[in-house]
C-alpha cells in the first residue's frame, strides 16, 4: 500500500508522488489501494512523524486517478476521529481498515460502526499477532466480526512469525 510504504520514505509522499503510484497500482489490478499517513489518518504528528501532504491531499490525489481499485484508508482508534473518516468517505474512500493491537479489538466498535454507517466496506485489522497464541487472535477477530467488520486483516507487525505460526493463527480465525 501507499500508506504502509510511506514509512520507508519518512511519510514524505506528496500528492504529486501519490498520483502515478496509485494510477499504476490501479492499472495493475490491485483490489485495494490504501492511502494516509503511515500510522493512519491523523497520524501526521510529532509522535509519529509529519507528512509532506495532509490526509485530504493524499486521498484526493489517489481518488483522482483510481478507476477500478477500492480506495482505502487506515484508522486507529484514539488517533483518527469521526470527522477524519467522514472526510475520507466524502472524498471517495470506499474501505476503512480499523487497526488495533491484537489484544484490544474492543476499542474498535465505534470506528467500525461509523464506517458501516457511512456505507464503507470495513476491515478489522489486528496488529502484532505474533504476540498472542492462535486462540487469542481468533477471539479478538470474533469481537471485530461482532461489531460488523466485513473482513479481518491479520498482521505480523514485528515480523516474528514463521510460516507455521502464520498458518496456525489464520486457521484459528477461519475456524472461529
Amino acid at each position: 500500500t501507499i500508506r504502509d510504504g510511506s514509512h520507508a520514505v519518512s511519510h514524505k509522499y506528496t500528492a504529486e508522488l501519490i498520483k502515478p503510484i496509485a494510477k499504476g497500482l490501479d492499472e495493475a489490478g490491485l483490489e485495494y489501494i490504501e492511502v494516509s499517513h503511515g500510522d493512519g489518518m491523523a497520524g501526521s504528528s510529532f509522535n509519529y512523524g509529519f507528512s509532506a501532504a495532509t490526509d485530504e491531499e493524499m486521498i484526493k490525489a489517489a481518488a483522482g486517478v483510481i478507476r477500478k481499485s477500492k480506495l482505502t484508508v487506515l484508522v486507529l482508534p484514539g488517533i483518527a476521529t469521526q470527522e477524519d473518516l467522514e472526510m475520507a468517505c466524502d472524498l471517495g474512500a470506499q474501505v476503512v481498515r480499523v487497526a488495533t493491537h491484537v489484544t484490544e479489538a474492543d476499542i474498535a466498535e465505534q470506528h467500525i460502526g461509523m464506517g458501516k454507517k457511512l456505507g464503507m466496506e470495513v476491515s478489522g485489522f489486528l496488529m502484532m499477532i505474533a504476540s498472542q497464541p492462535p486462540e487469542v487472535v481468533a477471539e479478538q477477530a470474533k469481537i471485530l466480526e461482532s461489531y460488523g467488520a466485513d473482513f479481518i486483516t491479520l498482521a505480523d507487525s514485528a515480523g516474528a512469525l514463521l510460516p507455521e505460526g502464520v498458518k496456525a493463527r489464520v486457521r484459528a480465525v477461519m475456524d472461529a
